[in-house]
């Protein structure tokens, strides 16, 4: 089995309609084997910018891959950071080369705000998006601070953001 093979099969095949929250990684992390670091290195690392002060604390954990519908792979992955929590969907060709990843969703702690994200993938792979966000010092949740944008998947593999 080559390194890509092994890589995907670390991510089950979920078919549309998905919706993912802060908490479906608990569900992902309690029935999805951990990715070995050699494979987070080769593949998603390589993908990454990543500050090197924070680079031991990043974590990732396969979650899902979108069954294949052209001459691509596209693959959601979570990556847990120091203060903020992403849900990434990478895009990458028959080779395992990125073609494109995009953050879809996740939670940001930045001084005394909270920003927080789902994210649902229907049957036509489009990804709608609701974001939002809310004080430490405030009980309770604003919806007028809320916003929805989606994401397409393209035939090339491409993501397109529309607002």
């Amino acid at each position: 089995m080559s390194d890509l093979e092994s890589f995907l099969s670390y991510f089950p095949e979920i078919v549309p309609p998905i919706t993912l929250t802060e908490d479906s990684i608990d569900h992902i992390n309690a029935t999805n084997d951990p990715l070995p670091f050699y494979l987070v290195n080769k593949f998603i690392e390589s993908w990454e910018v990543i500050d090197e002060s924070e680079s031991e604390f990043i974590e990732y954990v396969p979650c899902l891959k979108l069954p294949k519908l052209n001459k691509f792979h596209s693959l959601i992955y979570w990556k847990a950071g120091l203060l903020k929590y992403d849900f990434i969907l990478a895009n990458i060709d028959e080779t395992g080369q990125l073609i494109q990843r995009k953050t879809l969703c996740g939670t940001i702690v930045e001084n005394e705000l909270i920003k927080k994200s789902v994210a649902n993938i229907d049957e036509d792979y489009i990804i709608h998006i609701v974001a939002g966000a809310h004080k430490t010092t405030e009980i309770g949740y604003d919806a007028s601070y809320s916003q929805t944008f989606s994401m397409e998947i393209m035939a090339n593999g491409e993501i397109v953001v529309s607002h």
